[in-house]
């Protein structure tokens, strides 16, 4: 229905119908005195003239009063811009008072508004920080609403568009149809969306809330958390299979000592070597088992033991020496390049060059070297610190490739390379456990293998020069001597 303009209405004969309409008891009762012969005609047309000239003195004003208060409020309705209030008659007069009123409601409605526009706006501001995707849906199960992170995951026009069509999955709709239906309020489920795992909490509103929101849909993702509980899975199972096979060899041989072979003492002899090495076995992967869980449990300890790498190397090379000659083998430490500090843990990254030399020694070719090197190259963002440099350690030997398909499991835990398997005994963990302390140091592993060149097993590592920390220090001591007051250009 249009909304009728008082400026176009027809004023005067509307004012003229109103004055004659007020005047019409007066005609009529000075018709009846003409009638009854108690006044003249002319006296009763005088008379009614002055009536109504009367009530148009008295009504005019405030007619147009009334009629400028309709203009006004006409305007606000219209939401135009009423820069000047109009001020009518004098202060006693009622349109004076309503005009006042009518000011005093629109400011009300006007904070109001404004502080409803800022709470929409902060209500919106506040879903768009949440991490987590949250959608709501109207009675149809539409979108009609959605964060940030939401919109991220949906594409930026998800608004209007149905769940169903969203989100592929067997039972959500059902969940959201029981939601919607008001057979439940909340509704937990897992679904896989987009590669990833999320929980789906589904609830309805207490109230239908604006836009006509009457449920909302919010996504945890619990990728994260699912792979971190299959590896548990996983390392509890690899773990107790790994410890099953010793046990079971050792229980048998108790038993087959405890009979048959009970006076046999060649038997006796061969069975407790072979007990021996099993037990041995064993010890190693519950050594290799804690020595895991010490560094999950110190990976987020600050390193600040200054390391120098040529060391450790130089020491690493010296315990292994004896059994590189047993195996007619010879371990090559070329000098490195450049000196540097590096923080972090000595025992540790003993631990990590002895695992690695050690490897090169079992599953290198007999008669053969292993070749350690090392050298610093410039840190071109390879590394996420600020070290200015890296150092870069190889360990080389020249044994049987490592097929292609192998190098990405190798970091694996309980690991190991099918054709090696026989070759030599090991936990599976070692390379497990260098990578975990690379990592704890800000560092990488990298492995090569090839035919022609056979196996290089790198370790990158933050570096510092050697007068970085004096640099350093000469720098705060600047900073500190310079005058409290004295101000930044």
């Amino acid at each position: 229905m249009a909304v009728r303009n008082p400026d176009k209405d027809d004023v005067p004969y509307l004012f003229a119908e109103r004055v004659l309409t007020v005047s019409l008891p007066t005609a009529l009762m000075l018709i009846v005195l003409v009638l009854a012969d108690e006044i003249q005609p002319t006296t009763a047309i005088v008379g009614f003239a002055m009536v109504v000239c009367l009530t148009i003195v008295l009504a005019l004003p405030f007619l147009m009063n009334l009629k400028n208060l309709t203009r006004y409020v006409h305007q606000l309705a219209q939401e135009e811009d009423v820069s000047e209030v109009p001020v009518f008659g004098k202060r006693d007069e009622e349109s004076v008072r309503i005009v006042a009123a009518i000011n005093q409601m629109r400011n009300v409605w006007a904070t109001r508004t404004e502080h409803l526009e800022a709470q929409t706006l902060s209500d919106a501001a506040v879903l768009d920080s949440l991490p987590d995707p949250l959608v709501m849906l109207d009675g149809d199960g539409v979108v009609i609403g959605a964060n940030l992170a939401a919109r991220q995951l949906f594409g930026f026009n998800v608004r209007g568009q149905s769940l169903k069509v969203l989100v592929e999955s067997q039972y959500l709709p059902l969940a959201t149809d029981r939601i919607l239906q008001g057979k439940s309020r909340k509704e937990n489920l897992e679904i896989y969306l987009k590669q990833k795992v999320f929980n789906a909490k589904l609830e309805r509103l207490p109230a239908e809330a604006r836009a006509g929101a009457v449920a909302v849909l919010t996504l945890y993702d619990m990728t994260d958390r699912k792979q971190f509980e299959q590896m548990q899975a996983d390392f509890i199972a690899n773990a107790s299979h790994e410890l099953r096979t010793p046990l079971s060899v050792l229980s048998g041989f108790i038993e087959t000592l405890q009979g048959t072979a009970k006076d046999d003492e060649k038997a006796r002899e061969r069975f407790l070597n072979i007990m021996q090495t099993q037990a041995g076995r064993m010890s190693a992967l519950i050594e290799s088992l804690l020595c895991l869980s010490r560094l999950q449990m110190r990976e987020k300890k600050e390193l600040s033991e200054q390391v120098d790498i040529p060391d450790v190397l130089t020491t690493v090379k010296q315990m292994l020496d004896t059994k590189a000659e047993k195996m007619d083998m010879n371990i090559v430490l070329k000098p490195c390049t450049q000196s540097g500090r590096i923080s972090g843990d000595v025992g540790e990254l003993n631990q990590v060059f002895q695992n690695l030399m050690d490897n090169a020694l079992k599953y290198g070719k007999t008669g053969g070297k292993v070749t350690v090197s090392c050298h610093v190259l410039p840190n071109e963002n390879m590394l996420d610190n600020k070290a200015p440099q890296i150092y870069a350690v190889s360990v080389h030997n020249t044994g049987d490739p490592i097929a292609p398909e192998n190098l990405p499991h190798l970091f694996e835990r309980f690991y190991r390379v099918a054709e090696t398997k026989n070759k030599a005994v090991g936990t599976g963990l070692g390379l497990s456990i260098v990578q975990q302390i690379v990592k704890h140091h800000n560092g990488q592993i990298k492995v090569e293998s090839s035919k022609e060149t056979g196996t290089v097993f790198t370790v990158y590592l933050p570096m510092y020069p050697l007068d970085f920390s004096a640099e350093t220090d000469d720098l705060k001591t600047e900073e500190q001597s310079a005058p409290a007051n004295s101000e930044q250009p």
